[in-house]
């Protein structure tokens, strides 16, 4: 009887002891990925000067656009509401921008009727105005690039935008979610 006894007090202490370094590497793990992230932090903070528009325009701090920008060669993302409101930037001041672009792409559908796309030629850059919908939005992806984008390009920048865009917009629902009805219907 002694012996079970021993037995299953040394099979617990080996069983806590095994669940213990489990946890201490994993904690270990979750440090180390986030040290590796802090420093690609870092190192996108030491690049976005060599690449931000000469124009005295800064890119944001969020790294979800601007590392699609980066990837791309592409100056600025902006992505705007049908009423030309900014929702996600890789620019601080992209207000005057995303709304004048919504109001382009508007003027020209008036004219033109269904139209996929806008690309305007400025000076050094091309300026592409998308139309997107998504959860029910009618949005506008202002993308400027010193180089003239092909096909293919724009349907995956489109598509990794779109994948960013939903990360804002799962938060958005989830906050509705946790809201009662009631509380809305009273706001």
């Amino acid at each position: 009887m002694d012996a079970i006894i021993i037995f299953l007090i040394l099979f617990i202490v080996g069983v806590l002891i095994g669940v213990g370094v489990y946890y201490y590497k994993e904690k270990e793990r979750k440090k180390t990925y986030k040290i590796i992230e802090m420093e690609i932090i870092e190192n996108l903070k030491e690049l976005k000067p060599y690449v931000a528009p000469d124009e005295g325009r800064e890119y944001t701090k969020e790294f979800d656009l601007v590392e699609i920008a980066l990837s791309y060669d592409i100056e600025d993302i902006i992505v705007v509401n049908d009423e030309g409101l900014v929702i996600a930037t890789t620019l601080k001041d992209a207000d005057e921008v995303g709304a004048t672009a919504s109001s382009i792409f508007e003027y020209i559908k008036k004219l033109c009727g269904n139209i996929k796309k806008v690309v305007i030629f400025k000076e050094d850059s091309y300026l592409y105005i998308y139309p997107l919908k998504l959860y029910g939005e009618n949005l506008y992806v202002i993308i400027e690039s010193k180089i003239a984008l092909d096909v293919i390009e724009e349907k995956e920048i489109l598509k990794r935008i779109t994948g960013v865009l939903k990360k804002y917009f799962s938060t958005i629902t989830t906050i509705e979610q946790e809201i009662p009805e009631e509380a809305l219907l009273s706001i």
